[in-house]
């Protein structure tokens, strides 16, 4: 069984990009059919406006889980139930652009 993990954010293109990096992630290509997102969105009807609102990551050797961050319209108010932790030499607490806490451990 293959599993994904979604987050909701304020800006779901700045969080690909932030954990891409901190991850060695990619973004993951559009669906079959399509050479780019803008071309799948259009044909697909999405409102302009809309396009930031979703970000897809994929890992380039296809074995951790896809990550997908989504808009939503309520800040973040505590502290995440659940996170990323990278496993690197020591480390302590960080956050990632919109404050959400991982671990490197």
């Amino acid at each position: 069984m293959r599993i994904s993990m979604t987050f909701d954010c304020a800006d779901a293109r700045a969080q690909a990009r932030f954990w891409a990096t901190a991850l060695d992630y990619e973004e993951a290509p559009p669906p079959e059919g399509w050479t780019n997102w803008d071309d799948w969105l259009r044909d697909n009807d999405v409102p302009e406006t809309e396009w930031n609102d979703g970000a897809w990551l994929r890992d380039p050797e296809g074995v951790r889980p896809a990550i997908s961050f989504l808009k939503v319209p309520e800040p973040k108010t505590a502290k995440n139930r659940i996170h990323i932790d990278l496993q690197v030499s020591g480390g302590r607490h960080l956050a990632d652009p919109e404050g959400n806490e991982f671990c490197v451990a």
